[in-house]
């Protein structure tokens, strides 16, 4: 990517907040006695305001997870206080393991002017590929993309 106009990206590769979390249902009648609100709470997500993608990942047998994308952090806590959200995760929480046993959530948040491309924090100057890949934080500099003979 070598441009600062978001707008030519795919729309996922817009979202500046990111949303992960997964459920692992206590069995498959809490599983199936949730899933007729879910199916109402993506399509409610689809048409929120800054979303920008949802992917669903499943983990044998009763665990379920996504990843959701919005442009901004505050589209995405504005989407979660909404009423069948809210009723979905107390139903999740509530009964002590009765409907999940347990679950996680991690919000990200993409940092103003911090675009890597092509070696670089920032996509002004990126042309081609970075001969070396970014260091870790114990290296001064990171090792050649192509590695040389003798180098």
């Amino acid at each position: 990517m070598k441009t600062d106009d978001l707008s030519k990206v795919p729309q996922y590769g817009r979202g500046n907040a990111v949303f992960v979390g997964a459920t692992e249902y206590s069995g498959i009648r809490p599983l199936l006695a949730h899933w007729p609100k879910w199916i109402r709470l993506r399509r409610r997500l689809k048409r929120a305001p800054g979303f920008c993608g949802h992917y669903v990942y499943y983990k044998f047998p009763f665990t379920f997870g996504q990843v959701v994308l919005f442009e901004e952090m505050d589209q995405l806590l504005r989407f979660a206080r909404n009423k069948l959200h809210r009723e979905l995760m107390a139903w999740i929480v509530e009964g002590d393991g009765k409907n999940a046993r347990a679950g996680f959530v991690r919000l990200y948040d993409a940092r103003p002017g911090a675009t890597y491309a092509n070696g670089l924090w920032s996509n002004e100057g990126a042309k081609g590929y970075d001969e070396r890949f970014t260091a870790l934080s114990d290296e001064s500099e990171g090792p050649f993309v192509h590695p040389r003979k003798g180098g």
